[in-house]
């Protein structure tokens, strides 16, 4: 395959972040319907109409305590020997990284790795005491053999959990496809605006939530007297039953609409109760990261079904220049949201059961360029977090006298041997039926 070489400011990164947002799904597999400012819905074209979100609560009350994995992405590349620096390998790492590395790690205790410091942030001492408690296990060196540096192919290969051209569904979506349910929109979730490729699917419904307080069925650019005839006519629509296929399909799009909008009524916002879903811990002020995990929060912690979510994290992670500066912020902010969600998780009785992996297309070069950043390189970080998570270094350090011949980092680990092990040993199936050659990449302990 060939490698992507582009060591400059990234129009790649913003090419394939606005494709994301841009959300394009293949008519042949999906119908996306909007419901108002909070909540869209994807569903497959022979989703039953009847009762359709009655599943939810039905899913919810007959398994309880279903385990939940939420995936967590970082946008942009996140550097690994920055985020987890390798102190027995210091000297080196200066030679190589001058002043772009952060001047006091944060010493892992029993390890000769030091975490970056902006990850202390948070409740109970952020990610740092996470840490500490065994509830973090770090996967360093994580990638995929002959790396391709494109942020767009890269971010594609790990939503869909395949190293391949095609287009596919999400490798989440195709777990939902196997044992979700055929009527229950809410139990594969993305938190924000847009169905995470991650979780695009071909027959499970799935449905993305910015914000459920404002899931009243509306029409977008469309207010005053318009608006509400517009909402109106779309309510008569979802009263008839065509026999047409094009009717048919607009019949079945307005009657899920408004029976998301009348499932997600309790969560609707009012002056009495401005935040219908908020728990006992307070969120980070101006972080995009924690609202979308607040959101998840309350959204888990109702019986809605849900199994499987995504949410896309803020920051630019795509550090070509300045990127000490560029971790302490967004480091910071999103090791902050991520220790705060884990807080009121816990607070609310829900953290055994939820588990979060937290990754990023790929990781930064060992050397430093001229601008005191680094450049598209291989061997990232990702990490599970959670009181179930198996808490540790849970691969092998890629070392930095030993490079590959593109004097990158060399890679350790597979995702798709921690994809097969989030779905073995966490979700309970058989990573077969996802990955594909799933036995050839073995697994990797991630669950205790």
């Amino acid at each position: 395959m060939p490698r992507f070489r582009a060591h400059a400011a990234c129009q790649d990164f913003h090419r394939a972040s606005e494709a994301a947002r841009a959300d394009v799904l293949t008519r042949r597999q999906m119908l996306k319907w909007g419901i108002g400012a909070g909540v869209t819905v994807y569903a497959a074209q022979k989703l039953p109409t009847g009762h359709l979100l009655d599943a939810a609560a039905a899913e919810a009350a007959a398994d309880p305590n279903a385990p939940v994995l939420v995936s967590v992405f970082l946008p942009g590349g996140l550097d690994l020997l920055d985020t987890l620096m390798p102190l027995g390998q210091e000297g080196v790492l200066r030679d190589l990284r001058g002043g772009v590395s952060p001047a006091t790690p944060l010493v892992l205790k029993g390890t000769s790795l030091g975490l970056h410091p902006a990850l202390a942030k948070g409740p109970n001492g952020g990610l740092q005491g996470l840490y500490e408690r065994g509830q973090i296990g770090f996967l360093p060196g994580i990638d995929y053999a002959n790396p391709n540096l494109s942020h767009f192919a890269s971010r594609a290969f790990w939503e869909t959990g395949m190293v391949s051209q095609q287009s596919v569904s999400g490798w989440l979506g195709r777990w939902l496809d196997r044992h979700g349910s055929s009527d229950n929109p809410l139990q594969g979730l993305s938190a924000g605006y847009g169905l995470s490729p991650t979780l695009r699917t071909v027959s499970a419904p799935v449905a993305s939530v910015s914000d459920p307080g404002d899931a009243r069925l509306g029409m977008w650019s469309v207010w005053g007297d318009w608006g509400t005839a517009a909402v109106n006519t779309y309510a008569a629509l979802a009263q008839q039953t065509p026999k047409a296929a094009g009717p048919a399909s607009a019949m079945r799009a307005a009657r899920l609409a408004h029976t998301v909008s009348d499932r997600l009524a309790p969560y609707a916002k009012s002056k009495e109760n401005p935040d219908p879903l908020g728990g006992p811990v307070v969120y980070p002020e101006n972080n995009d990261t924690a609202d979308r995990l607040k959101v998840l929060a309350g959204l888990l912690s109702q019986p809605l079904g849900i199994r499987v979510a995504t949410v896309d994290a803020d920051g630019e992670f795509d550090t070509h220049e300045g990127q000490a500066q560029t971790l302490d912020r967004d480091l910071g902010a999103v090791g902050e949201a991520l220790a705060t969600f884990q807080a009121d998780l816990e607070a609310r009785g829900l953290a055994n059961r939820v588990l979060t992996f937290v990754w990023s297309e790929f990781g930064r070069r060992p050397q430093a360029n001229k601008s005191l950043g680094t450049d598209h390189g291989a061997g990232g970080v990702a990490w599970v977090q959670g009181p179930r998570a198996y808490g540790g270094i849970l691969t092998e350090y890629p070392s930095l006298v030993d490079l590959d011949p593109e004097k990158n980092l060399k890679v350790t680990v597979d995702f798709r041997k921690v994809y097969g092990s989030l779905i073995a040993q966490w979700l309970g199936t058989d990573p077969a039926e996802v990955i594909p050659n799933a036995g050839t990449f073995g697994q990797v302990q991630v669950v205790r």
